[in-house]
């Protein structure tokens, strides 16, 4: 189950409002990681032929087929200010803390 706090689910609709189109959804994608390794991270982009596709609080939401097992149970969250949880320069982004990571 895909869970979406307030304020990413805020963060999520502005975002496809200003970069994406009528097509356009969320995706949850492998990211590098960089020293911790791989990751799930969002990209804005359009559902494929092997991608499920769901409706999060009315914003859609793309998985690859082969990632459904690591977003069987996942949480988006946004912070702001928090270098601790979000390695961005500025502290601040959406976080996705799955109960199955991601290892490959």
């Amino acid at each position: 189950m895909i869970q979406v706090t307030e304020e990413a689910l805020e963060k999520l609709k502005e975002l496809l409002s200003a970069e994406g189109s009528e097509q356009s959804a969320i995706r949850i994608a492998v990211m590098g990681g960089g020293g911790q390794g791989p990751g799930l991270g969002l990209v804005i982009d359009e559902a494929k032929d092997d991608d499920k596709l769901y409706d999060v609080n009315r914003v859609p939401v793309i998985i690859e087929g082969n990632l459904i097992e690591y977003c069987q149970s996942i949480t988006i969250d946004f912070t702001v200010d928090d270098k601790g949880r979000c390695g961005g320069a500025s502290g601040s982004g959406f976080i996705i803390v799955a109960d199955n990571p991601v290892t490959f």
